[in-house]
């Protein structure tokens, strides 16, 4: 369908179509073909789809582009970059003018350029960023004023070289419709609009999501399986030695279970409740993070808070699992001894929901990478060791 389609229509589809799936698309589709589909796309989104394309065929292309030199520009920032999903569409005003003549110079721009214009942006003679106005302010003032006695002086801006996810907290602070980016010479060299950022969070909390469970942060439904079963089976395979480390454990005391059969009963009880206790407070630490709005000098505060909740719901938990095997088992020993190592399963739970993404920052490591294995390990290992050994303990000194 892609290639019976006029090119200003395929450029359409393919500006709409998720990157994972348009590079399979721009794949089939002949350099000049290409050429054409590119040409009736804005800066930005031909240099999203020539970033797709093989580096001798997008210099091939780059060749015959009229707007050669902006797209180039936008293709030297990184993908997950402010300038990597920036836009060049912007109108600048100066600070000189009046309010008549800038009216006038929007009358004379083509509509397709003014489609996403919400703010007009000054600058000085070098380029650099020196106010805003937004274009409520210039229609409703007076045609004899200066631009310079409407701007907004305290502009806020993104650098070129931020990451995406710290433009999307700016958006989410100060709810702005669209942001200036600057290079480093503080000019002006692009705009990201709040509907580009929507994309990028919804991206970014998917990959999240994702690397917390093991997967790559790129797969989606439609993935093909040959690509998908590599990048899980890695990971099943980091979590296959996580687990051997806790059937290890387990191997320790095996002469315990033997002795005392019930224990088995309860070693997924004590491990999995810690495991999910773990989780939720790893969720509510990744996603602060995230967010932007956990500072190193939170960590402390979250280890308290979360030190205290594991206390608590261990309590409540240890004494609802020792009530229960006391009366499943009629042992008051084997209810005591899930009882605290539940309480103390759980107090690791929410150390190690703090600690382990907190560590891996330090290290420069995604917290969302690896923290759900690391977490889980921490509360199966702890759970075994601390139920089987108390058990152990208890049949050593006869309170079987």
């Amino acid at each position: 369908m892609l290639h019976q389609l006029p090119p200003h229509r395929a450029a359409e589809v393919l500006s709409e179509v998720e990157p994972d799936q348009r590079k399979h698309l721009v794949a089939e589709l002949s350099t000049s073909q290409l050429s054409e589909v590119v040409k009736q796309m804005p800066h930005d989104q031909a240099a999203d789809l020539l970033a797709d394309v093989p580096d001798a065929q997008r210099a091939e292309i780059l060749a015959g582009l009229p707007g050669r030199s902006q797209v180039t520009e936008l293709l030297r920032y990184p993908e997950d970059s402010a300038g990597g999903i920036m836009s060049d569409r912007f109108i600048t005003l100066d600070a000189d003018q009046t309010v008549g003549a800038a009216l006038q110079k929007l009358h004379g721009i083509a509509d397709s350029e003014t489609t996403s214009i919400t703010y007009l942006y000054v600058t000085d003679a070098d380029k650099r960023l020196v106010g805003v106005v937004p274009l409520r302010e210039l229609v409703f003032r007076r045609p004899d004023r200066r631009i310079r006695d409407i701007m907004l002086r305290d502009v806020k801006h993104v650098w070129a070289d931020d990451d995406q996810e710290t433009t999307g907290r700016m958006f989410d602070h100060y709810h702005y419709l669209a942001v200036p980016v600057l290079d480093r010479d503080r000019k002006l060299v692009g705009i990201v609009s709040a509907n580009q950022v929507i994309d990028v969070l919804q991206s970014e909390a998917t990959e999240d999501m994702q690397l917390m469970v093991g997967l790559s942060g790129e797969e989606r439904a439609r993935t093909p399986w040959k690509v998908s079963f590599p990048k899980r089976l890695q990971w099943l395979c980091i979590n296959l030695i996580t687990a051997f480390i806790a059937g290890g454990v387990v191997g320790m005391f095996e002469s315990t279970i033997a002795k005392w059969t019930a224990l088995a009963i309860f070693l997924p009880i004590v491990a999995g409740q810690g495991g999910n206790a773990g989780i939720q407070t790893l969720t509510v630490i990744i996603r602060e993070m995230a967010l932007g709005e956990m500072n190193k000098g939170d960590s402390w505060r979250a280890l308290g808070k979360e030190g205290l909740l594991g206390l608590l719901n261990g309590l409540a938990i240890g004494l609802i699992v020792g009530v229960v095997g006391w009366f499943w088992k009629h042992s008051i020993t084997l209810g005591v001894i899930a009882g605290i190592a539940m309480l103390l399963n759980m107090l690791a739970a929410a150390l190690a929901g703090v600690l382990v993404p907190f560590t891996l920052r330090a290290f420069r490591i995604d917290p969302a990478l690896a923290s759900g294995i690391l977490v889980t390990t921490v509360t199966d290992v702890a759970g075994f060791l601390f139920f089987l050994g108390l058990a152990a303990l208890a049949i050593m000194v006869g309170w079987r």
